[in-house]
């Protein structure tokens, strides 16, 4: 019994670790090669009534490093929305039936992307 308990014990938080760090959140996406880089957005979909709607974009480089979020609304050309090793801004101008990519990339050369996360308006 002793012995089963102390298996219990050894195991239990191995399962609790890889319970927690099995998925990501379903807004979230990073390429491979990305070391602990994320990007999400909330709320998403996006409610939109009559005026746009607003979603709050949370990022982070994983490592302290510098980077720069772009947005691209319906795959058109990028432009730069944020940036910083970290943080949070608001995207007040979400739009029905559009979608926004928010891409984070590493640094300030818009090169090596470590995550995205994509934004859909509804009504």
């Amino acid at each position: 019994m002793k012995r089963f308990i102390q298996t219990i014990a050894a195991v239990l938080p191995l399962i609790f670790f890889a319970a927690c760090n099995s998925s990501k959140a379903p807004d979230a996406a990073a390429p491979s090669g990305s070391s602990g880089a994320s990007i999400t957005a909330s709320p998403n979909p996006v409610p939109v009534s009559q005026a746009p709607g607003t979603t709050t974009v949370t990022w982070n480089t994983g490592d302290g490093s510098a980077g720069q979020v772009y947005v691209s609304k319906d795959g058109a050309a990028e432009a730069l929305f944020a940036g910083g090793p970290s943080g949070s801004a608001a995207a007040p101008w979400i739009e029905a039936g559009k979608t926004f990519e928010f891409r984070l990339y590493a640094g300030t050369e818009h090169t090596k992307m470590l995550a995205k996360t994509q934004v859909t308006g509804q009504k």
